[in-house]
């Protein structure tokens, strides 16, 4: 997917239809995406969990953005998104990644 595409598809999940954010939300969506993949997480046929994964910390760190306890930005990220990234992981280190 084109990083446009990719940028719009954020943009949908967070419910933005302005410009104004299109850098942070870029910038943020590759830390997620580098978070990923620093945790062994590939998107490549896993799309779909990975996509929702990325969007989901992009949206915590685009609202969460003024937030000044970092415990308190850590907590608001909801259980599910956490469980699905430990069940990514584990799907990625037991298929080795792309399968």
């Amino acid at each position: 997917m084109a990083e446009t595409e990719r940028l719009a598809a954020v943009k949908r999940y967070c419910k933005i239809d302005y410009s104004e954010d299109d850098e942070l939300l870029a910038g943020l969506l590759a830390a997620a995406e580098a978070y990923l993949d620093g945790a062994g997480c590939v998107r490549e046929g896993h799309e779909a969990l990975y996509d929702i994964i990325a969007h989901a910390m992009v949206l915590e760190q685009y609202e969460g953005r003024c937030v000044d306890n970092a415990a308190q930005a850590l907590q608001s990220v909801p259980p599910i998104v956490r469980q699905m990234l430990t069940q990514l992981k584990l799907v990625c280190a037991y298929e080795g990644g792309g399968s």
